[in-house]
Parts: structure tokens; sequence; C-alpha cells
């Protein structure tokens, strides 16, 4: 019932519209279509994200307890706009979950994992980092791909990613602010989506490792730990920067951390941390341009 009117997942639901139980498992048939799509052509990584977290929601018996962790692994086969896709999720237990999200689920396009109180814990350098640097004040735009997935158009102003190099590190950091006045899909009790935070920070991650070797390509891994909930009525920071770039021009494994923080009162709120990998690919530089350059004009 909580889900009957879900923008993902109910009668009109962006992703699926029906699920149904298999054994221990939840299983749900999508169709990619172009309303999906990050890149021109394939799904934004934020499609298979989302669909894991409302599949795992649907299925647990009992609320979310915090500290809770999200793992999803892009290691499979390529998926393109108009693939028949199927997603499972299967219970460990009551507080773990995993399951898989393609065509074939032998070599499917995303795994997950899902798991509360056993949560990887990021040193208080990654947390000092994020909140010593919300003052960049460099204005950039980056291509929003997620306003359908996130169900939200993001105004001019909220638009502008904030960036900062740390020419001392090396790091390039990327800030998307928030201002209390958004329209982000919801979960059920009203704070904004996890698939939205999730998708957002794919985002701002991503883009922060792709200005730092100036090549774009794909997510291959994102792990997002939970420990608290926001809503569309507060100031909140989603907060990226590229910490490590390892191979050879053109293909390029590119290492991310990031968050989401909240502004309450004189006080900074971790909301989430994440880790990621990219990986570069040959084409995508172009794509990049492209995209840049559309925004710049």
């Amino acid at each position: 019932m909580r889900h009957n009117n879900c923008y993902y997942c109910g009668q009109n639901g962006f992703i699926f519209r029906s699920y149904r139980f298999e054994d221990l498992a939840i299983v749900a048939d999508i169709k990619i279509e172009k309303k999906h799509e990050g890149w021109p052509g394939i799904p934004h990584g934020g499609l298979a994200m989302t669909t894991f977290i409302e599949l795992i929601d649907i299925a647990k018996e009992f609320p979310a307890v915090f500290p809770y962790e999200y793992q999803f692994r892009f290691a499979g086969e390529q998926l393109k706009c108009g693939d028949m896709v199927r997603c499972i999720v299967q219970k460990g237990d009551a507080r773990y979950f995993f399951g898989s999200f393609g065509k074939s689920l032998q070599q499917p396009y995303c795994n997950c994992r899902y798991s509360e109180g056993h949560v990887h814990e990021y040193g208080n350098e990654i947390i000092t980092i994020l909140k010593n640097n919300m003052d960049a004040s460099t204005p950039f735009i980056i291509p929003n791909m997620s306003t359908k997935l996130t169900n939200t158009v993001i105004s001019d102003h909220d638009q502008r990613i904030f960036y900062i190099t740390d020419y001392t590190t090396d790091r390039t950091y990327l800030i998307l602010h928030l201002h209390g006045k958004n329209n982000f899909a919801q979960a059920p009790d009203g704070s904004i989506h996890n698939g939205v935070l999730s998708s957002l920070l794919d985002e701002t991650m991503g883009w922060s490792t792709f200005l730092s070797v100036w090549q774009a390509g794909v997510t291959v891994e994102l792990q997002i730990t939970f420990y608290d909930k926001v809503y569309n009525t507060e100031n909140f920071h989603i907060i990226g920067f590229c910490d490590d770039i390892r191979g050879e021009y053109g293909k390029k494994i590119t290492t991310a951390y990031g968050g989401v923080v909240a502004q309450r009162g004189e006080e900074l709120a971790i909301i989430a941390l994440a880790y990621g990998r990219w990986l570069t690919l040959p084409g995508f530089k172009e794509l990049m341009v492209q995209y840049l350059k559309h925004y710049i004009e």
C-alpha cells in the first residue's frame, strides 16, 4: 500500500508498474525507454539503482535501521534503449538483500547488495574534506542527465555546479547546492527518495573524475552509506571529488568520494557518504565536449 502512489512503481510508474513474488525473491520486468537514458541511447545508472531501492523497500518486513548501505556493481552486459530487462531481488535475512538487473542474469548489467548495521567505515579525513569544501565558488554547469529520473526540473540557479581544484592535491571538487525549494521524488515517508540521492551522487562524483582527466565514461561501482534522511524543504549539498586516476590514455579507472550534507542550523549533518569508480571510454570524450558546449552556449 505504501507504494500505490509512488512515482517509480505506482499506477503510472516511471520505471515499472507491477512486480511479483517468486519464492524468496521479488521480480520486476522493465522496458528501457528513452526517458531512462543518461548518455544518448544507454540507460542512466540511476535506473538500475532506483529499481533495486524500490524492490528492496517493498520486500522489507521492517523499517530500515541506520546506518544502511547499498553496493552497486556495473560490470556485465551493455544495455540500450528498447531492451527488456528483469530485476530480481532476493532476501538473505531481515537486514540483508541482494539482486541482479539485466537481460541475462548470468552476466547482468548491475548487481546490488544491501545491508544494515555492517557498513563501510569512512575515515574522518573524507568527512573533513567534504565539509571544508562547501564554499567553492567557480560556477560551472554540467549536463543534468537525471531530470526525469529524479522527477524534478532544477532551475538554472540550482543547476549550477560549483567547482574548485586544489592544486596541492590535484583534487577536483564538484558541489551541487539545493536550496530548500526542491520537488524531488519522495519516499513513502515524505523524505527525498534514496534513488534520487543515488542518481545525483553518481552524476556529481562521476563528473568530478571526468573533469579531472578530461575524458568521460561509465560507472563501474558505487557504494553509498546512508546515515539519515533529508527532505525537500531542507538546504543540502551533493559533493563529489576525484581521488585517484589509473590506467593508460583512452581507458582509465577513476575513483571518487562524495556525500550528501544537509545544513541544519549552524551544523552540517552527514546524510550519506559514497565511494565509486568510473571507466573512461574512447568516444565518450566527444560526447562530453558536445554536452558541455550545449550548456556553456
